[in-house]
C-alpha cells in the first residue's frame, strides 16, 4: 500500500483558481483502479494552502491516478502558482506476516520535485 500526502502553498491571486483546477481531479481520481482515498482539502486558517491525501493499493494506482490529463493541469499551472515548491511525502506499507510486529512502514520524503 502506498500513502501520499501532496501540501502546496498557493499565492493569494491564484488560490481560487488552483483550487478549481484541483477539484476537478477528485472525483477522477477515486474512480481509478487501485485508488482507495483520495481527499483534497484547504487548510482553514491559511486558505492558501492546500494539501492533498491518497491512498493506493500499490505504486501502479498511484502512476495511474497521476497519469490523469486532470492532474496534468494541475502540476502545469504549479510553477506560477505557488509560493514555494509543492511537499510531497509518501510511505510505503507491508503486512507482517508477524502479528507481534505489526505493519511495516518505509517513509519517502521529498520537498520539491519536478516543478
Amino acid at each position: 500500500m502506498v500513502i501520499l500526502r501532496f501540501k502546496i502553498h498557493s499565492k493569494p491571486d491564484k488560490s481560487d483558481e488552483l483550487m478549481a483546477a484541483l477539484a476537478e481531479i477528485i472525483t477522477p481520481a477515486r474512480a481509478t483502479e487501485g485508488v482507495i482515498n483520495f481527499d483534497i482539502a484547504r487548510v482553514l486558517r491559511d486558505p492558501d494552502w492546500f494539501i492533498a491525501t491518497a491512498v493506493y493499493e500499490d505504486a501502479a494506482a498511484l502512476e495511474r491516478q497521476e497519469s490523469l490529463p486532470e492532474v496534468h493541469r494541475v502540476m502545469a499551472m504549479l510553477p506560477e502558482s505557488l509560493v514555494t515548491p509543492p511537499e510531497r511525502t509518501t510511505y510505503t506499507t507491508r503486512r507482517s506476516t508477524d502479528a507481534r510486529l505489526g505493519p511495516a512502514v518505509s517513509r519517502q520524503r521529498a520537498r520539491t520535485f519536478g516543478v
